[in-house]
């Protein structure tokens, strides 16, 4: 049954980054295409890039504070009711997208972004469930087949969307039309969950569960001394990836001359090299290495190949540089999930996994609301913010290492003693 239980998160996870992925592609174009009037027509590119920004980090920063309490909800009531609730309004928020695109009217647009990311807090959840079917000696395999499956849907999904958003494709097909195909797929997910999904939260006694209180709970970062140092090097890396990936759509249209259907095609290959990575080619590191040291040194060398992008010029090296990225990143996320699971008390995984994943969803925000008019008008900042990030992001997660071995060394000699 536990392997079942697996199977369908894993499809779950497939079906929600295919939806996902359908619409990345457009959201370059639709701010910065002349033709498009959801903006006015004299907008300068710093507002365009401004505007782009708020429009990508609303989602991170909604699921900044969903994540945490989808989490905590998912410990209470059960980790089935929780997806249900979340993939529900996600299915709301995308239809608010088709009918913003449909009236050009830029708030929808925002309300469908904030919708999403309060739907993207089940992230959490699965990673909770995950947590529950598994032991210490599979849980990051598990981790990773889990990323490989994400990776699979986001690898389908940008390739999709950028033939979907191409009119000469079909007559029919627009800026809309992927919208319309992620929210079907969020629509499939909820039909599956609430038909298939089983319970996997064994219950010893139920907690009481308070939103208003809970809401603020994001405080508690502070609070788990083991935990410091792990969540701000993910919130650091994090910030450093989403600086890169979300807007190097307008680094490899201004240099490289990339439409809607290349950055859908760039994106799907990403998604096919990190679901490769994580699901087969990063396993036999995962089992020779300290996932710590691992997860330093794929850091710095995630970094070095952003920095490579800027060095060449032609469009075809593109691709291998993506490729060695992809292979680093999937070293580094499941694995530092896994890390932070195995510092958590086994009550509270889906509180500290949420956590952590809105630790992150925060570092997405706040890195497109920062810098997205800057970028804007100096796409090649992308590549360096995005890399300096990654290395402080290494340094943070070397001393969280460190903090760990010298507390090992501590209780050691107190045991001893």
């Amino acid at each position: 049954m536990s392997r079942f239980n697996f199977l369908i998160i894993l499809l779950i996870g497939f079906v929600d980054h295919m939806g996902i992925g359908l619409v990345y592609p457009v959201f370059a174009a639709l701010f910065f295409d002349p033709q498009q009037t959801i903006l006015p027509l004299e907008a300068s590119s710093a507002y365009r890039g401004a505007m782009l920004g708020i429009l990508l980090g609303l989602t991170p920063l909604t699921q900044f504070f969903s994540a945490p309490l989808l989490g905590m909800f998912s410990d209470n009531h059960g980790r089935r009711r929780a997806l249900i609730l979340g993939i529900a309004i996600g299915c709301v928020g995308y239809a608010l997208a088709i009918l913003g695109i449909w009236t050009n009217t830029l708030w929808l647009l925002f309300a469908y972004r904030i919708l999403v990311g309060i739907s993207d807090g089940t992230a959490a959840v699965a990673q909770a469930t995950i947590a529950d079917l598994s032991t210490d000696d599979n849980k990051a395999r598990r981790f990773s087949l889990l990323n490989s499956s994400l990776g699979f849907g986001f690898t389908i999904g940008p390739f999709l969307g950028g033939k979907l958003a191409n009119p000469d494709v079909a007559s029919w097909f627009g800026y809309a039309t992927p919208f319309m195909a992620a929210g079907l797929m969020c629509l499939m997910n909820f039909i599956m969950v609430s038909w298939k999904f089983p319970e996997t939260r064994q219950f010893s006694k139920k907690a009481s569960f308070n939103w208003k209180d809970d809401l603020f709970s994001v405080h508690k970062v502070f609070l788990w001394k083991n935990l410091r140092w792990l969540f701000l090097a993910g919130f650091v890396f994090t910030y450093g990836w989403s600086f890169f990936s979300e807007f190097i759509p307008v680094l490899l249209s201004q240099r490289f001359g990339f439409t809607p259907n290349d950055v859908g095609n760039y994106y799907a290959f990403c998604g096919a090299c990190y679901a490769f990575s994580a699901g087969i080619a990063a396993a036999p590191l995962l089992k020779r290495f300290a996932p710590e040291k691992l997860v330093v040194c794929a850091m710095f060398g995630s970094a070095c190949c952003m920095l490579a992008i800027l060095i060449f010029t032609s469009a075809g090296h593109i691709w291998w540089i993506v490729a060695i990225l992809m292979y680093f990143l999937a070293i580094v996320y499941p694995t530092a999930t896994a890390i932070v699971s195995d510092r958590a008390d086994p009550d509270c995984q889906g509180e500290v996994l949420g956590t952590y994943q809105s630790v992150q969803a925060c570092a997405m925000g706040l890195s497109p609301l920062m810098v997205g008019s800057a970028v804007g008008m100096y796409p090649e900042l992308t590549a360096w913010g995005g890399a300096v990030a990654m290395v402080l992001g290494g340094c943070a997660f070397w001393r969280a290492s460190r903090l760990l071995v010298g507390k090992q060394k501590w209780e050691q000699v107190a045991s001893s003693e």
